[in-house]
């Protein structure tokens, strides 16, 4: 009964989501960095990670290499690459000059995106997706880090960013516990 559990364990898409864990936490490395180029490697990094987790399903479908460990996987990888990693870079940016607010918002996000990924692994519903993906909130992230860091950080300063940065962390963890359907693409 062993080897059937094992048998069900396929090694291209596995591989491909150890690289996606592999990225996240190599970003979150970059995100304890001393700068903001540092801040910035690590949201490049979370965009490829998004890549690899789109990738490593899409290899999974298409060659039938499906599996509950897998599903298990993939959001766990997707936890720390989507949940942490974005929760690092953000933290690093300015989150920790704020003291409480900054926990509570750390909180909010990283709680919401544990509550996301459960609730994914248990649905039942193939045709729908209920919630913003961890993965979409994640990558939101990367992507606004980029624009401060690349056009907004010299103008506006880090703590005007910061405080609308939280704006969008609580908006995205609010969408990714809510209810909202959309059909899958696949």
């Amino acid at each position: 009964m062993l080897k059937e559990k094992h048998e069900e364990f396929y090694i291209l898409p596995t591989i491909i989501t150890y690289s996606n864990l592999a990225l996240g936490i190599l970003a979150i490395s970059f995100g304890n960095g001393s700068g903001l180029e540092d801040l910035k490697l690590g949201s490049y990094l979370l965009i490829i990670a998004a890549i690899t987790d789109k990738l490593d399903g899409y290899v999974a479908r298409r060659y039938n290499m499906t599996s509950e460990f897998g599903k298990q996987l993939d959001s766990l990888s997707d936890l720390i690459s989507f949940g942490m990693a974005p929760l690092v870079l953000f933290l690093n940016f300015g989150f920790k000059n704020i003291g409480l607010a900054g926990i509570i918002v750390a909180f909010l996000y990283i709680g919401c995106g544990v509550f996301r990924l459960a609730r994914f692994n248990i649905e039942e519903d193939d045709m729908y997706i209920r919630g913003l993906p961890i993965t979409i909130s994640g990558l939101v992230i990367a992507i606004k880090l980029i624009i401060d860091i690349n056009f907004r950080v010299s103008k506006m300063g880090r703590i005007n960013l910061v405080y609308e940065n939280i704006s969008i962390m609580v908006l995205l963890s609010l969408l990714m516990i809510s209810n909202y359907r959309v059909k899958k693409p696949f």
